[in-house]
């Protein structure tokens, strides 16, 4: 490649020299350095990952900027670039103003003894006493399942994707350069160039219904170990084997399915010695590590897939823990203080799970922060800097602390409940560039659909929605619209909403962001190239309706409703008397008679009609009906006494009504 590639180039301090072909050695490296510095300040694909350690990252770096550095995503990576640059000078006026006005020049040292350091000590006082909690990554996932059937694959430069998008790739293309969220055509360009034109990169087809059916094996054979586990993704999943532990150190005569068996049962574990108050810490360490080996081995026996693992006491140390010796391997953090803090102060802090390219970037501009090490150091300028939450989180991360328990407490929530907890669930898709308006309707109709069938899998109500639209120039563009009352996909609900209704106002947001878009008279056609759509603010099934279960239990009264609605008509209150009468009482000592007949029947606690005990559908749909009627009734009833009271108060009073009052 010549030296003349690298000239106009924009450096990440100053503008660049631009350079004549010819010229000496010196000035080839100086352009050199300063083409790898932009590159390195705006290029993502080639930052650290798995099987990617010994790679030249300058000269990807270079490759990629040159192929690529008059394509939209580099101009908008330069716009991000800059206005990350505005932030840092702004920060660091903003630490030059404290020093300077301070009347303590000690203020960092009164800050982190007054305020910091106090929290850091509760942190470390809630720390778990033994390293049980587990981080399972699947290797390279998607292409290795793909290997299974075709063995040759795992020998060769491969990925999956196309040309536009690199879905993921396999070990032997991370020597190249090439990963995952990096346009195809660049890593075919990376594969070529570094192996001289004597490799050339191979595209594989995604499947997402064999990721789903690996995935699903997987989750399986873990659940066997912890029934509770999390995986928010299908390659990943989060386990605590502490009860497995328990139950098999302390039981030696039971065997894994017992154990199993025994763990998916309604058991009380707390009443059993603590482990490390049983046993030696290295003795249930030795078997922690000993039994994820085996259960890494199972995952290989059945599925054909490896996989590695963290291993600590949080997630978040186990999470980094399970990249460490990727692939099929696995990686040990003691639960000391002084074991904690010497595996993770030496970590870029890259390496923390949160930390992106742009925090990275003003931490290292504001304070020159590149170790996790430099941010505990740090954490006085970090408090004054940045908002609670995210100081907050930093400062976590640079002491390897998370909360482990409120994990678990939310992972123990009955079904219903863990939608409170969730954040959202998404569906988005990515394709070549397009202005046609009806492609675009077509398309965002499809993901919502396939997000509708997520929902109702899930028993998921949202009643919030939100849009997400990437442009040809990689703008990227959202909006959002919260209702009153949830969607609810429940096909045996009376309130079930229409999965069109959803497609509606997703295409209404689309209209919103274009005719905005339109209005602001930006440069060029409204061309998409990716659509999302996300759903969150869940509403639970109790904030709809009691149970039916709840009904048999115990006589419940009918929850109090505001209706998001215009006020409610007189008709709607005629409909009710006809479809549900009132609730008649029997005579004062008449005692309903339980005869055989009436066993088989169930009565509606609001009105006492009669209905076969097997025809669960048909009664839950009338008590909807009862309840909303019933609700509607006393909103009537209210605003009649309002009304008269209001034409009371506006009646002229005589002198008269005074004294007769």
């Amino acid at each position: 490649m010549s030296a003349a590639t690298y000239s106009n180039l924009d450096d990440d301090d100053d503008s660049c020299p631009s350079y004549d072909f010819d010229f000496d050695n010196n000035q080839v490296e100086e352009t050199r350095c300063n083409a790898t510095k932009t590159a390195s300040a705006l290029m993502v694909a080639a930052s650290a990952k798995a099987g990617m350690e010994d790679i030249d990252r300058e000269r990807i770096n270079a490759i990629l900027l040159r192929e690529s550095g008059n394509s939209s995503f580099m101009e908008r990576q330069r716009k991000m670039d800059e206005n990350s640059k505005k932030r840092i000078v702004e920060m660091k006026q903003r630490l030059a103003e404290k020093d300077n006005n301070a009347t303590n020049r000690n203020w960092r040292s009164e800050m982190e003894t007054g305020v910091i350091d106090p929290q850091i000590e509760k942190y470390k006082s809630q720390r778990q006493p033994l390293s049980t909690f587990v981080v399972i990554d699947m290797d390279s996932f998607f292409i290795s399942c793909h290997i299974l059937n075709e063995p040759h694959l795992a020998h060769i430069p491969a990925c999956v994707g196309g040309t536009s998008m690199i879905s993921t790739s396999n070990y032997v293309a991370r020597r190249f350069g090439v990963r995952a969220a990096m346009p195809g055509y660049l890593g075919s360009t990376l594969v070529k160039e570094l192996s001289k034109g004597k490799q050339s990169l191979t595209f594989v087809k995604s499947d997402f219904n064999l990721y789903k059916r690996k995935s699903g094996e997987v989750k399986a054979i873990l659940e066997e170990y912890d029934p509770k586990l999390k995986m928010y993704s299908l390659d990943e999943a989060y386990m605590d084997i502490m009860p497995y532990l328990k139950v098999k150190m302390n039981n030696n005569t039971m065997n894994h399915e017992s154990i199993t068996k025994y763990l998916s049962s309604p058991n009380d574990l707390k009443a059993s010695l603590p482990l490390h108050e049983a046993f030696p810490d290295s003795t249930v360490h030795t078997e922690v590590q000993n039994l994820l080996n085996s259960i890494r081995q199972k995952v290989k026996d059945v599925t054909g897939l490896s996989c590695s693992a963290g291993i600590a006491s949080n997630f978040l140390l186990a999470k980094i823990a399970s990249d460490i010796n990727k692939p099929n391997g696995q990686h040990f953090v003691g639960p000391t203080e002084q074991q904690i803090q010497d595996f993770v102060q030496p970590l870029p802090i890259r390496k923390v799970n949160g930390i992106g390219r742009v925090m990275e970037k003003t931490l290292y501009g504001v304070c020159g922060i590149e170790t996790v090490k430099n941010l505990f150091d740090s954490r006085a300028e970090i408090q004054f800097l940045f908002k609670p939450k995210s100081a907050n989180f930093l400062l976590r991360a640079s002491i390897g602390y998370s909360d482990c328990n409120k994990h678990r407490e939310e992972s123990v929530e009955e079904d219903d409940d863990e939608a409170l907890h969730r954040k959202g669930i998404s569906h988005e898709r990515t394709f070549a560039p397009t202005s046609s308006w009806s492609d675009l309707c077509n398309k965002l109709e499809a993901i919502t659909l396939s997000l509708v069938q997520d929902l109702r899998a899930r028993c998921l109500m949202p009643k919030t929605v939100t849009l997400k639209v990437k442009l040809s120039s990689f703008e990227l563009l959202t909006r959002a619209v919260t209702r009153n009352v949830a969607f609810i996909f429940d096909q045996n609900s009376a309130q079930s909403s229409s999965p069109q209704a959803l497609v509606d106002v997703a295409v209404n947001l689309l209209t919103d962001v274009k005719r905005d878009r339109d209005k602001m008279n930006k440069v060029g056609r409204f061309t998409v190239r990716l659509l999302g759509v996300r759903c969150s603010n869940f509403q639970l099934h109790k904030e709809n309706q009691f149970s039916l279960d709840k009904y048999r239990q115990k006589t419940c009264q009918p929850p109090t409703v505001i209706n998001p609605y215009a006020s409610p008509k007189r008709e709607v209150v005629a409909a009710y008397t006809t479809a549900c009468p009132a609730k008649k009482s029997p005579p004062k000592g008449e005692v309903k008679n339980a005869s055989p007949s009436n066993l088989g029947q169930i009565s509606c606690p609001m009105c006492d009609r009669v209905f076969p005990s097997d025809q669960n559908h048909a009664l839950n749909t009338h008590i909807d009906s009862c309840l909303n009627a019933l609700t509607v009734r006393e909103l009537c009833k209210e605003e009649t006494v309002s009304a008269d009271e209001r034409a009371k108060k506006k009646q002229k009073r005589t002198l008269n009504d005074f004294f007769t009052a």
